[in-house]
């Protein structure tokens, strides 16, 4: 398993780069998946439904449905917030809780480690998505890995962000700090400042839920009578 791998620190040492964007869950996943959304009509019954429903892509067993939309739903009456807080959770699930659980296996393997938090609106956004969206899944892609422009009637060049973290520290002369992902765990927000402790509370009560449940299926070895 993945994540056995990465406990074990079965992986290579090298400099390492992740992150996520501020809701992965935003708009064009929800689309494609035909995710029923509830047209300003969510209330916590129909979110720990869905959450449940989500079990193949969440692992959230149904006896911890209603504690996970507690936790995120429940200090807002608002369908239009419960919504939108539902959508977080899931991204919290999908992406930003395994990022920062990978993110501290590498760290702590000694790997230089860096993180971010895409918090951006592409200035290319298709009309259709709503203007409350801010760092969707896919928003990142061309200033993370780069894209092609024209200098004036020059060559054309690359503009990324993540190429110098494969050889060497991202930081340079000019460029906003970029702390390494320690103890502290500073990380980049980009588009904002630079913070630490990214979505720490919401991982660890992830963290503790899920674990709690896994120790539950571990199979007991049977007494075997000779």
């Amino acid at each position: 398993m993945p994540t056995e791998m990465l406990a074990e620190k079965n992986f290579n040492t090298v400099p390492y780069i992740i992150g996520f964007n501020k809701q992965e869950f935003g708009w064009i996943i929800p689309l494609f998946m035909g995710f029923p959304l509830s047209a300003g009509k969510m209330d916590q019954e129909m979110a720990t439904s869905l959450v449940w429903k989500s079990y193949p892509i969440l692992n959230i067993p149904e006896e911890l449905a209603p504690v996970f939309t507690d936790k995120y739903l429940g200090g807002t009456q608002d369908p239009a917030q419960k919504e939108d807080l539902l959508l977080d959770l899931i991204g919290d699930g999908l992406f930003c809780v395994p990022s920062v659980n990978t993110a501290r296996y590498h760290r702590d393997a000694g790997v230089p480690t860096y993180m971010y938090e895409f918090q951006y609106r592409p200035s290319f956004s298709p009309e259709v998505k709503p203007k409350t969206v801010i760092g969707d899944h896919g928003d990142e892609v061309f200033s993370v890995f780069g894209i092609p422009v024209l200098q004036g009637d020059g060559p054309l060049v690359t503009i990324n962000l993540g190429s110098k973290t494969i050889q060497q520290n991202p930081n340079g002369k000019g460029l906003p700090h970029w702390p390494a992902y320690d103890q502290k765990e500073g990380y980049l927000q980009i588009g904002v400042n630079t913070r630490a402790k990214l979505k720490s509370e919401k991982v660890a009560f992830w963290n503790e839920l899920l674990s709690q449940e896994a120790a539950k299926k571990v199979p007991q070895s049977k007494h075997v009578e000779l």
